[in-house]
């Protein structure tokens, strides 16, 4: 019986074939997803149990129950892209599966897009841009971000490049983490803060966090009542960080001038934010630069291919393999 690779992920092998034809070349049958969205549980459960050795995953939920449906032919989960939340790695670990992941290859996409939303959503230029079809000539006027603050929840790969641009730009940038780095701080003049001066002071939030039980639900109602008055709000993280009822309180309220979001905690988005012309929405769409998505995809390959053959990975991809006694990255059961 031939290895096949059961790739979940979508989209994935549409913009270039290359990480197709790397699967195939190992020996892979490439089974692709019929569904061309992100799964439910059950769906990718029900793809699991016809058999797989490796699941190049997206960011479907990945519970014990669906892990267990691949049985005990299924050796490798290879993330395409950074986040582990929904991911039972606990059950990956007691089953012996390995899992890697690609977190360099979205990053810098993730980073451009940022500015892309802050600037379009502040500067009002969609509605602009609607205006005109429409036959209205509307100079409309937002902030010059050049002397505002921004602030930066969560310094990691994301969070840094998006502080280190900011600052090009002549912004003020203060940041949190959990684990500062004063020499890079001291290095791109940025200042870290505790959360509520974070909150209090910045002209526009944006956030880059993992989703984990500290950070579920952290952008509460109080945390965003507790952001500066005619503040930005920018999530290019994960939905479930933000309290999108809230949100769209102090949207309305005109608490918040506004909010660009590119995650929700149920996707498709189908909520009340959709409604609010202070909300500039996107699709999970931080990673679909042509060059950020074919690396995903390509370093999922890779990873795929390189444990089924037995030779090394590079380390910044393992999450978990074998052996190991913990995982190599933070993580929260």
């Amino acid at each position: 019986m031939g290895r096949v690779a059961l790739v979940t992920s979508y989209p994935y092998g549409v913009g270039d074939p290359a990480p197709l034809r790397l699967l195939e070349s190992a020996g892979f049958a490439v089974r692709l997803s019929p569904y061309q969205r992100k799964h439910t549980s059950a769906e990718t459960a029900a793809l699991l149990a016809e058999g797989a050795d490796v699941l190049l995953a997206g960011t479907e939920p990945l519970p014990e129950a669906t892990i267990a449906a691949g049985g005990a032919r299924l050796a490798h989960i290879a993330r395409v892209g950074v986040g582990l939340d929904g991911l039972d790695l606990a059950a990956c670990m007691r089953r012996g599966i390995a899992v890697t992941y690609t977190p360099e290859a979205p990053a810098r996409s993730v980073v451009e897009e940022v500015f892309g939303m802050l600037f379009a959503l502040s500067r009002r230029l969609v509605e602009a841009h609607e205006g005109l079809r429409r036959g209205q000539w509307n100079r409309l006027v937002g902030p010059l971000w050049q002397g505002r603050t921004l602030g930066v929840l969560g310094c990691g790969r994301i969070g840094r490049q998006v502080a280190e641009i900011a600052r090009a730009f002549g912004m003020r940038v203060l940041a949190h983490d959990l684990v500062e780095d004063p020499v890079w701080a001291a290095r791109h003049g940025v200042r870290y803060v505790g959360l509520d001066e974070l909150l209090a002071a910045s002209d526009a939030l944006s956030v880059h966090l993992p989703l984990t039980r500290r950070t579920d639900g952290l952008l509460s109602r109080a945390r965003l009542a507790a952001m500066k008055r005619g503040a930005y709000l920018i999530n290019t993280s994960r939905g479930e960080i933000v309290d999108e009822e809230a949100l769209a309180d102090l949207l309305q309220s005109g608490h918040l001038a506004g909010a660009a979001l590119d995650v929700y905690r149920e996707e498709p988005y189908r909520g009340p934010l959709i409604a609010l012309p202070n909300v500039f929405l996107c699709c999970h769409q931080g990673s679909c630069s042509f060059e950020g998505r074919l690396a995903m995809e390509l370093q999922a390959a890779e990873n795929a291919v390189a444990y089924a053959r037995g030779e090394p990975i590079p380390r910044e991809r393992i999450v978990w393999l074998p052996g190991m006694a913990a995982p190599a990255v933070g993580w929260e059961d």
